[in-house]
């Protein structure tokens, strides 16, 4: 079973995708539940928990391509910070040693906008609204949600600054499908932009040969296991 940077067990480097997207369509399931549960408690039933229609549509399209040419942008100015950030996903991401479809990507992004921003937005800041702040409920729902990306503290720090325009938007604009929208394709474009990448940049090459550095000896060591090993069997 593969490893990751830290010398962790990981599970999913080696896991089937179709297991994979199991995992993740039952934490999508998961999550999506408990945030109409909490948009209930909170009495949220007094409107619909989501809302249909073809303005708020195009507002989250907008918003993804918003998202998508920051990112793209960024990404463009600052190479070497870009490829640190890539690299620095490869344990969280360590499903994308091998290459996985279009439609794939599509899933896992789909049940990414759909339950964290049902759980986040719809459920938990609603909630938090009820007892705190706005300002503040969505700055405690926007940490929450980066912390379950268990990312390094730069990356953490960004989905968290995302994590507060997504409150924001739907604060303002009361709507949970503009930013499940915007996020699933945001999230489209940036899983597919990090899987190309990682496979570019050889991050799970670099990985793999980091293992194997670790398990074999070096020049040295097998000198002396060979030493010890000729001694042995000089021995009467």
């Amino acid at each position: 079973m593969s490893k990751n940077s830290a010398g962790k067990v990981d599970p999913f480097a080696d896991m089937p995708i179709w297991k994979v997207l199991t995992y993740i369509g039952l934490q999508a399931t998961f999550f999506t539940a408990l945030g109409v549960a909490l948009w209930v408690i909170a009495d949220g039933s007094q409107a619909p928990f989501i809302a249909f229609n073809w303005v708020e549509t195009a507002h989250g399209l907008i918003l993804a391509a918003a998202l998508i040419a920051f990112s793209f942008a960024m990404a463009k100015a600052f190479p070497k910070y870009a490829e640190w950030l890539i690299r620095s996903q490869a344990a969280n991401y360590s499903f994308l040693r091998h290459r996985i479809s279009l439609g794939s990507i599509v899933f896992i992004s789909l049940c990414a906008g759909i339950g964290e921003e049902a759980l986040f937005r719809g459920g938990l800041q609603t909630l938090l609204g009820d007892h705190l702040p706005v300002p503040l409920a969505l700055i405690v729902a926007a940490a929450l949600f980066a912390l379950i990306h268990f990312a390094q503290p730069l990356s953490s720090a960004l989905i968290f600054a995302i994590g507060c325009l997504f409150g924001v938007i739907y604060w303002q604009t009361e709507s949970l499908l503009t930013v499940m929208i915007g996020h699933a394709v945001y999230d489209i474009y940036a899983l597919w932009a990090l899987q190309e990448a990682m496979h570019e940049l050889g991050v799970f090459e670099d990985a793999s040969e980091l293992e194997a550095d670790q398990v074999l000896p070096d020049e040295a060591a097998r000198e002396t296991l060979a030493s010890t090993q000729d001694t042995k069997g000089e021995s009467p």
